[in-house]
């Protein structure tokens, strides 16, 4: 009897997931990941060797700072901005990168099977480093192993935003990973960034991976941010997604 194939796992190359797998991981990298119970910043107690860390840290960026990811990618993106120099720009960032990031993984991972314990859930996620025997009935089990969605916007209509929420272990599969059964959406609008997963309302318990956010005509123009995380065929809740932040759009 053939053994089942294990599921690969790998830092998203897709230029939508890569922008919000990176935020997430130097958002993680910057602060003392509270899991671990120490009040180190994530990178330097992980022993990141601090050329590497600070040549990431220049080519994330500002969005003020060209030829640097938060500068590139977002005119790149924009179809009114885009240009042939800033599709080989942006190309050029992300290779520079994930050529950082995987050498990383690599350690991280090595350092890990060594001595385990030594890297928490958030940094597991973070650099997409997959949780052995992920498969559980514990709930607690269930929000450490379970991937992360990741979310994207597949499209910005008229007061309304087509949200797709990915499953990074398959980044370019439609289905829910294995055990579960809903994607729980939640939505915040405000002027403030929110700090936490509990200032969001819920907006709809899914079975897709591509669900729509429609909005009234007077919240046009506002800021909003999106969450989510999946539900269990157990009820069990896992981890909440990176933050994504847009705006309502008022096109009519």
């Amino acid at each position: 009897m053939s053994k089942a194939k294990k599921k690969s796992e790998n830092f998203p190359t897709k230029s939508d997931l890569f922008d919000v797998a990176l935020k997430a991981l130097m958002a993680h990298l910057a602060i003392a990941d509270p899991d671990s119970g120490s009040t180190t910043i994530t990178w330097t107690r992980l022993a990141i060797n601090s050329v590497q860390y600070n040549l990431l840290v220049a080519l994330f960026g500002t969005t003020t700072t060209t030829n640097t990811w938060l500068y590139v990618y977002p005119l790149q993106k924009n179809k009114a901005t885009r240009t042939g120099t800033l599709t080989t720009q942006k190309d050029a960032l992300k290779k520079k990168i994930l050529a950082i990031i995987h050498a990383q993984r690599t350690i991280l991972k090595a350092t890990e099977k060594a001595t385990p314990g030594t890297l928490t859930p958030t940094d597991k996620t973070a650099f997409f480093i997959p949780v052995p025997n992920p498969r559980t009935n514990s709930a607690e089990m269930f929000r450490i192993g379970a991937a992360v969605p990741l979310l994207s916007l597949s499209s910005v209509n008229h007061l309304e935003h087509f949200i797709d929420a990915h499953d990074p272990t398959t980044p370019k599969s439609t289905a829910l990973p294995d055990g579960v059964v809903f994607i729980w959406l939640l939505r915040y609008v405000g002027t403030t960034a929110p700090t936490e997963w509990t200032q969001f309302s819920h907006l709809r318990f899914s079975g897709k991976f591509r669900n729509i956010s429609s909005f009234l005509a007077t919240q046009a123009k506002s800021d909003v941010w999106y969450t989510a995380c999946y539900i269990s065929s157990t009820g069990e809740i896992g981890g909440f997604s990176p933050f994504l932040h847009s705006t309502v759009a008022q096109t009519a």
